[in-house]
């Protein structure tokens, strides 16, 4: 997860998700409104995953090496 594409792409998953798990919860009848809950509990692990690969991105300088540390 060391390229900008990665989280960008993890960041539009993680929302397009969670709009639909909320559709789904809103106007799904019966089962599909756990089906909703389920994909929106999906789409948090998603954020949690762009979070990490923005994280891990910040540590690199332009050139791929690892920036040193502050201080």
């Amino acid at each position: 997860m060391g390229s900008p594409k990665v989280q960008l792409y993890l960041d539009i998953t993680a929302k397009g998700l969670c709009l639909l798990g909320v559709a789904l919860m809103i106007f799904g009848q019966g089962g599909w409104f756990y089906v909703g809950v389920a994909t929106v509990v999906l789409g948090v692990l998603f954020i949690g995953a762009s979070l990490m690969a923005t994280r891990n991105l910040r540590h690199r300088g332009w050139d791929g090496r690892n920036r040193p540390t502050a201080g």
